[in-house]
């Protein structure tokens, strides 16, 4: 019987994760070879004893990466454009893209939809372009590339992130306004899936930031760059439960796509859960509230200049 992390206490779902901990340290590192050699035993009780959302998450993870690849693939051709997943809400979708073939780059990054792009620290522009060169993202490549589409992608709410990346990536001192540097919201990807099929609100309010590669990002501190490009420099990461968490989240995304189980996926849990915490009465009252507050005090703020 699968145990579902709404049935049982916080507590017992801490000891359910250190049990599973003993099984995943068991297979070793994470990878769909290594699952997919892993003894039924350990594979059993795994799957027994993984959160139901977590589980659900994962074939909707997979889900996305299959679909965003087929996609692109239709679009621009197989081998013919490398994706950049823009911060941490697309982040574990890019990155099982990656181990499906697709050339992939992840790069943290947020806070932009109310920042003043136009006046960012020049020391940490250069270092996040240091960043950029080391992962193959310069002037140089997207010109030696120059058939090849480097898409920019983000799941978009309001278009902005995604609007304002491109335009801080097209600056003439980070990599320059390429014809082939591109911005595609996710949803134009996902197309029907994404919209008639309800996925929508898992990516706009950025369901799988906890699975994610990367740090949270402010675009204000891009000096910060590399103490948020990677899990083993996350500070989000070091703690034992994070790190169990993730390889569990792995675990299941690997196990998905080996028994071919994300097709139809119908995420009930994480769908119930999204609604308690962001979608109730009294959820969405208060997120009103707090918008109305803040135009108040924006409008407040422009009346005193």
């Amino acid at each position: 019987m699968n145990t579902t992390i709404e049935k049982i206490s916080h507590q017992q779902a801490l000891g359910l994760i250190s049990k599973c901990q003993t099984s995943l340290n068991r297979i070793g590192k994470i990878t769909l070879e290594s699952v997919s050699n892993a003894d039924e035993t350990t594979i059993q009780f795994l799957r027994n004893n993984s959160p139901q959302r977590l589980k659900e998450l994962a074939q909707l993870n997979c889900f996305a990466a299959d679909k965003i690849r087929t996609e692109l693939n239709k679009k621009f051709g197989e081998n013919n454009y490398v994706l950049i997943a823009v911060g941490r809400s697309l982040s574990s979708i890019a990155e099982l893209m990656g181990k499906m073939g697709v050339d992939t780059k992840i790069i943290p990054l947020s806070g932009l939809r109310r920042a003043d792009i136009d006046n960012l620290s020049s020391e940490g522009l250069q270092i996040y372009k240091t960043y950029l060169t080391q992962i193959g993202l310069s002037k140089t490549e997207l010109k030696k590339n120059k058939d090849k589409k480097y898409i920019l992608m983000d799941y978009t709410y309001y278009g902005r992130t995604l609007e304002k990346t491109e335009k801080i990536l097209k600056r003439d001192d980070m990599l320059g306004n390429a014809e082939n540097l591109i911005a595609i919201p996710v949803s134009e990807v996902l197309g029907e899936d994404y919209s008639m099929k309800k996925y929508k609100k898992f990516f706009e309010y950025c369901r799988f930031k906890d699975y994610a590669c990367v740090g949270k990002l402010h675009v204000n501190y891009l000096a910060n760059v590399y103490e948020k490009c990677s899990p083993e420099r996350m500070k989000e990461f070091k703690g034992n439960i994070t790190q169990g968490l993730r390889k569990l989240f792995w675990f299941n995304v690997f196990d998905s796509l080996k028994e071919n189980s994300y097709k139809d996926v119908n995420p009930k849990a994480e769908a119930h859960a999204l609604f308690v915490h962001h979608l109730s009465p009294k959820a969405v009252n208060n997120m009103l509230n707090r918008l109305y507050k803040r135009n108040n005090e924006e409008i407040n703020s422009l009346k005193k200049q």
